[in-house]
């Protein structure tokens, strides 16, 4: 299962600056962290990485340290993107490699040794909730700053901040909205408050609360996450989109030209959970609406976007924070690794991103008009320039997919083959392969030379 694929020996040396370190050892106390086996501070002791606020200081060759000896001084062009439910953690308990895998990616002093963002389609929380996880699940130090949520990019999508939107979801969803920038926000509770003939599936209906005085006409849909009560959420989204935004009204006599615009975040059919096999995703329930949709008008649904993963604009993000993490002295992201373990939504999209990346940045007309990742249907996957104050810039080379083997996909059972119906089947294959996220980090860790 192991990737020993590694670039050439000479292709390695050229990412490395050789450094000597002077016979005086004050030189070498810059505020720098040690990873030494034992005790000993004299210099006859075993340094096997010091770390300086410009790079990483490694042996050239592990042996014992010494004044003057030449060493390599390793700057990043490396950054890795990593998802999370499957590949660290199922539901609340850690993948059993995860840990393993993080004690080899920290450094002495809980750095990381690659710049690193955690790329989830959750939408249920805030970034903070999510690094707060991570950090107590892996004992390691996770930034809120390094989290990319399904519904991150949203921030940057400014001309929609002024609308009325109606989000649904799980979770502080109206926060999350508020967070990102929009300040004119509906919920399914305003509508149902607002307008309580509409839910009239649910013969004992719950009661609904509002905080709005009333009810303003919806301008566009942000949908977050897979919600709870679906029957309800489809028919209050039907008849918000066939009344234009006006769900008090009866429904328009041909479905709207234009539609309002609907914003998808998370299209995984499945996730993977503790439960014996993967779980209904938000993208099953984008299917039910779609179908629901085309049953009642003959129409397709619209979608304007589809945020969170196989989105190029996600990656385009998730990069951006990879680069914020650089110093100056690293000589800029050369190769960005993506592990994931739904080859719908994590290779797809990485290699989506590695083709967006090596064709100048125009491919997208042929490689990625889907929702849901299995319907046929079309959709936008958000690739239009985003304004240069936003100051996204897809700098890297390459985006190199890892496919691991503890989530969504087994291969001892792969999926039926018209599962990925219509979509591209160059992008469904990964560029690498391995039985957890521990062998993924050890497979970069040769690919970059460090072992």
């Amino acid at each position: 299962m192991k990737d020993r694929t590694a670039p050439p020996r000479d292709a390695r040396d050229k990412r490395r600056l050789r450094a000597t370190v002077q016979e005086n050892s004050t030189d070498l106390d810059l505020g720098q962290s040690w990873d030494r086996p034992g005790p000993e501070t004299d210099l006859g002791q075993t340094w096997t990485r010091v770390l300086f606020p410009d790079g990483l200081l490694l042996d050239m060759d592990g042996s014992r340290f010494s004044p003057g000896k030449p060493l390599v001084l390793v700057t990043f062009q490396a950054g890795l993107l990593l998802d999370v439910d499957g590949v660290l953690v199922r539901g609340r308990s850690v993948v059993p490699a995860a840990r393993r895998a993080f004690k080899k990616l920290q450094l002495p002093n809980k750095d990381f040794l690659f710049p690193l963002v955690f790329v989830t389609n959750a939408g249920s929380c805030l970034r903070e909730q999510r690094a707060n996880m991570l950090s107590e699940l892996l004992h390691a130090q996770v930034k809120p700053s390094q989290v990319v949520l399904s519904y991150s990019p949203l921030s940057m999508m400014r001309s929609l901040h002024q609308k009325v939107v109606m989000v649904t979801g799980q979770g502080p969803i109206t926060e999350i909205a508020r967070r990102l920038g929009f300040e004119r926000v509906v919920t399914i509770d305003d509508v149902r408050k607002h307008c309580p003939l509409l839910d009239a599936v649910d013969h004992n209906p719950r009661p609904a609360k509002s905080r709005l005085q009333t009810l303003p006409e919806i301008e566009g849909v942000l949908l977050f996450g897979e919600p709870t009560h679906w029957e309800s959420h489809l028919q209050l989204l039907i008849d918000v989109i066939l009344t234009n935004g006006r769900p008090g009204s009866a429904h328009l006599p041909l479905c709207p030209n234009p539609q309002l615009p609907i914003i998808v975040c998370n299209p995984d059919l499945l996730w993977k959970s503790p439960a014996p096999s993967a779980r209904f995703g938000h993208g099953v329930f984008v299917l039910c609406l779609e179908a629901v949709f085309k049953k009642l008008t003959g129409a397709e649904l619209q979608i304007e976007a589809l945020l969170g993963k196989p989105s190029v604009l996600t990656y385009r993000y998730a990069e951006h924070l990879l680069t914020s993490q650089m110093t100056s002295s690293d000589s800029g992201l050369r190769t960005i690794y993506a592990i994931g373990d739904n080859p719908q939504t994590d290779v797809y999209g990485a290699n989506l991103y590695d083709r967006f990346l090596k064709h100048n940045n125009v491919t997208m007309a042929t490689a990625s008009r889907r929702v849901s990742s299995a319907t046929g249907e079309a959709v936008s996957t958000v690739t239009e320039a985003v304004p240069e104050e936003e100051g996204l810039v897809s700098a890297a080379e390459e985006c190199r997919s890892v496919l691991v083997c503890t989530g969504v996909f087994d291969p001892a059972s792969p999926p039926p083959e018209d599962q990925w119906a219509g979509l591209d089947p160059a992008l469904l294959q990964p560029r690498h392969m391995t039985a957890d996220v521990e062998e993924a980090v050890d497979m970069i860790l040769q690919r970059e030379g460090f072992i």
